[in-house]
């Protein structure tokens, strides 16, 4: 036997589906540094960064696919190049200096 659910049934099914096919998280946004939280990083929609880590630091972020991110941060007195990993839910950003190993976790706002 068939059932037939109408409007609010499909409506329902409509909603569901949207809810699990939202794509991959979004690097956008406000991250704070999980063990040091005066350090902060925002990364807007186009892709520009502006941190605050210790000192100002401006820059870009770019999209290497599967939630891998590239950083590239001018600092002044410092230029740092970092690899991006963003965790399945968005959450947490894991940041890490391919040059000395060194990971850092931040935490979406």
């Amino acid at each position: 036997m068939v059932r037939r659910w109408g409007p609010a049934g499909l409506t329902l099914g409509l909603a569901l589906l949207a809810a699990g096919c939202g794509g991959e998280p979004s690097l956008t946004g406000t991250w704070i540094m999980a063990e040091n939280q005066s350090r902060t990083m925002t990364v807007r929609d186009d892709g520009s960064v502006s941190a605050n880590v210790d000192v100002p630091c401006t820059g870009t972020t770019k999209d290497q696919g599967d939630r891998e991110y590239r950083l590239e941060l001018d600092c002044g007195i410092t230029k740092i190049s970092a690899d991006g990993v963003l965790s399945a839910d968005g959450r947490t950003l894991t940041v890490k200096d391919p040059s000395t190993g060194q990971e850092a976790v931040w935490n979406r706002k």
